[in-house]
């Protein structure tokens, strides 16, 4: 029996149900989510205003007015929402031989695909991170590398426009060899640095890398590393007690290769679960949605439109740490 113009109510409810599906399960999956920052925004272009720290609480004496905080403006960046989308139609012949399954897999397919390419999007920030070069999306757009600094996302110079003061989050182990492959020994300098970070106004402020982010050739390497209760390789068996009570893991299949096919299976990062969202922003709009067509013409294509709008933002970039595992 066809599929008729009296049928679009029901067949609309339909797939906005197999898109919710698809969707809650791809974002279940996604490992961006759970890296970058993700909110919501009217603002088609956001500005980011990074601000280098507090000197406000001293001692106060007897009577005396509390000191006034004043903060100190460092770098900003402006982040400019693009629109994706596109059509997934329901066809004549779909509708006249009653090709509901087809129907359905199309816009199943067609969610995985937005959703995919939102997390692969966010991956390729990271794997591009170790060039100040502009790179190709996974859309096909020309990205600037660079974040406010104008260096790239890993860089052992970051520096700042309050003053001369640089710091690193290129990872090096050991110290003066950068990009170290994955290891105890890197993962511990890691941590180390990070917690002998100084902020541009001079004040010991830890960044506290409590996460290890890897690609799946790294997933049994890491498990090693962090989950086991021995040191592997240590004739001697001792603890691994201060990593594994530090550490998790986060395991990101985007990070296997970046768009463009290059093998970046090596990789891998670190990052302070509590302030990554200072160093890199996911900002949206409007997030993907399943739209009917405004109008149903007989015997022509339905077309409906996944589309929506967002932008990656790269801030403050003391709190992520990268190496290409090269060394």
């Amino acid at each position: 029996m066809a599929i008729t113009t009296t049928d679009f109510a029901a067949l609309t409810d339909d797939l906005q149900s197999v898109f919710n599906e698809a969707a809650s399960t791809a974002i279940a999956e996604m490992v961006g989510n759970q890296v970058f920052k993700v909110k919501d925004t009217n603002r088609r272009t956001h500005d980011h205003l990074i601000l280098h720290g507090l000197d406000v609480v001293q001692a106060v004496a007897q009577g005396a007015d509390l000191p006034t905080a004043s903060s100190v403006q460092g770098d900003s960046a402006t982040y400019t929402q693009q629109r994706y989308g596109g059509i997934v139609s329901v066809t004549k012949d779909m509708r006249i031989f009653d090709l509901h399954d087809q129907i359905e897999s199309i816009v199943r397919s067609a969610t995985d695909d937005a959703f995919h390419k939102i997390d692969q999007s966010m991956a390729d920030v990271l794997t591009n991170g170790f060039s100040s070069s502009n790179y190709t999306d996974v859309y096909g757009q020309s990205v600037a590398a660079t974040g406010p600094d104008a260096l790239a996302l890993f860089s052992a110079s970051h520096t700042n426009n309050l003053n001369s003061t640089t710091f690193r989050n290129l990872m090096r182990y050991p110290v003066g060899t950068d990009n170290p492959i994955l290891s105890r020994e890197a993962v511990v300098q890691a941590v180390i640095d990070g917690m002998n970070y100084v902020d541009p106004v001079s004040k010991n402020r830890p960044v506290k890398l409590d996460t290890l982010l890897v690609a799946p050739a790294n997933w049994d390497n890491a498990i090693r590393i962090v989950e086991s209760d021995k040191i592997s390789g240590s004739a001697e068996n001792d603890t691994n007690v201060s990593i594994k009570n530090h550490l998790k893991i986060k395991v990101w299949e985007k990070l296997t290769t970046r768009t463009g096919g290059t093998d970046t299976s090596a990789y891998w990062f670190m990052f302070d679960s509590k302030k990554v969202g200072e160093s890199l922003m996911a900002l949206f709009r409007e997030r993907p949605s399943l739209d009917a067509p405004e109008q149903v013409y007989k015997n022509k294509n339905w077309d409906y439109s996944i589309d929506f709008y967002y932008a990656l933002g790269r801030g403050y970039m003391s709190y992520v740490r990268g190496s290409t595992g090269a060394n």
